[in-house]
């Protein structure tokens, strides 16, 4: 979901709106699908203990290269899958999804929210940053031009729909967790060139892109032209995120 390449968040909107929400001093923390730990690394300073984890190899090893050398005795990434933590039951505090279930298939997201369930302490935390269901009209504009004709797009859309349905089951239905706060925010990723936004956002279609006609890919540029905002910090493009709170229930 998140672009490849260029600067994301760097007013530090993620961190901020997940401290207000969330008390991480001296907690330990679980994060499930940490990618190469860009958002790890900032809250891992402020936690006892991180332990982060994601199904990707080539993931954890940029991660772990990355790893500074003050969080090394705090911090541990692992490859691992949501939906099966090798980890003991009520092992954490707090347990974040950045990005990241919203991502995982829809048949897994029911099985990650279990497995957060079972790794939490009493009274823990579950913290969830995605999408916002309400983007600005141009937002996903690239893929709906490279994917005409094409459910892929409209897809994805769903599963971002789908993993905030998975968070309210786990509340209602399955009553894993009761519900704390929820809060949407602006989430900005910057470029320094038209070309290297329009590189990140068909990063994973190339193909596709290819194969595209020189009107179709006209529009693109034109899209991606028009949805930048020149700022001091380089071109900007406008997401909305939404954090997510619950806190663990005790099972009757």
């Amino acid at each position: 979901m998140m672009p490849l390449v260029g600067r994301i968040d760097p007013e530090g909107y993620d961190l901020a709106f997940m401290k207000k929400h969330v008390s991480l001093e001296g907690k330990d923390v679980l994060e499930i699908g940490c990618g190469d730990g860009r958002l790890t690394f900032q809250y891992a300073r402020l936690a006892r203990n991180v332990t982060a984890v994601d199904p990707s190899p080539k993931a954890i090893s940029a991660a772990k290269k990355r790893l500074p050398k003050e969080l090394r005795g705090r911090l541990r990434f692992r490859v691992a899958s949501g939906e099966s933590l090798p980890v003991q039951d009520g092992s954490f505090d707090i347990v974040i999804y950045a990005w990241s279930l919203c991502c995982t298939d829809v048949p897994a997201m029911g099985k990650s929210l279990g497995e957060a369930w079972r790794v939490l302490r009493p009274r823990g935390l579950l913290a969830s940053i995605q999408p916002s269901l309400q983007q600005d009209f141009r937002y996903g504009m690239v893929g709906y031009f490279m994917d005409r004709g094409s459910p892929a797009i409209q897809d994805e859309e769903r599963t971002y729909a789908k993993s905030r349905l998975a968070l309210r089951y786990s509340v209602l239905m399955a009553k894993q967790f009761d519900f704390v706060a929820e809060e949407e925010y602006p989430s900005y990723t910057y470029y320094d060139t038209e070309a290297e936004a329009q590189r990140a956002f068909i990063s994973g279609r190339r193909e596709r892109y290819g194969a595209l006609d020189r009107e179709a890919k006209r529009s693109i540029r034109e899209v991606v032209r028009d949805e930048a905002v020149k700022t001091k910090r380089g071109l900007r493009f406008n997401e909305r995120a939404v954090l997510t709170v619950l806190r663990k229930r005790q099972r009757p």
